[in-house]
Order: C-alpha cells, then structure tokens, then sequence
C-alpha cells in the first residue's frame, strides 16, 4: 500500500481492485460495483 500511495502522490492514478473492506477503506477514493452496475461513489479519507 504505501508504494501505491507513493505513486499517487507523485500524480499517478492508481486503479485497485479489492474484496478486501480494509485495503479498500485506505483509499481516497472508493466505488462500489455489483453485477456491472456502479452502486456506491464516495471520496473515503
């Protein structure tokens, strides 16, 4: 996680795609899909 952190620092758009609830509660960013279909979109930390 922190080399992904250092990535977006440095300006780089980082896409991780996760099940895991506490990796994805690091993001600044987190959207949620089900079956194709976005259903959450909401800015985390």
């Amino acid at each position: 996680m922190r080399m992904l952190r250092e990535l977006h620092e440095q300006g780089n758009t980082v896409v991780l795609i996760t099940h895991d609830n506490s990796i994805a509660m690091q993001a600044k960013r987190l959207i949620r899909i089900h079956d194709g279909e976005v259903i959450e979109d909401k800015e985390v930390g």
